[in-house]
């Protein structure tokens, strides 16, 4: 998770971000993780757009 976030962290808006990783995540592939971590970021609407 935290190589993840450095990955996108240039594409965030400013603010405190809290990811809480559950056991299953050994059990998860770095895409999945990746493809997760990308939805979520765009779901809560993190990811800064053109008017930001």
């Amino acid at each position: 998770m935290r190589a993840l976030f450095r990955e996108n962290s240039s594409l965030l808006k400013d603010g405190t971000y809290i990811f809480v990783a559950k056991v299953a995540i050994h059990e998860t592939s770095y895409e999945t993780l990746k493809k997760d971590f990308t939805k979520v970021l765009n779901r809560t609407k993190a990811i800064k757009t053109e008017n930001d």
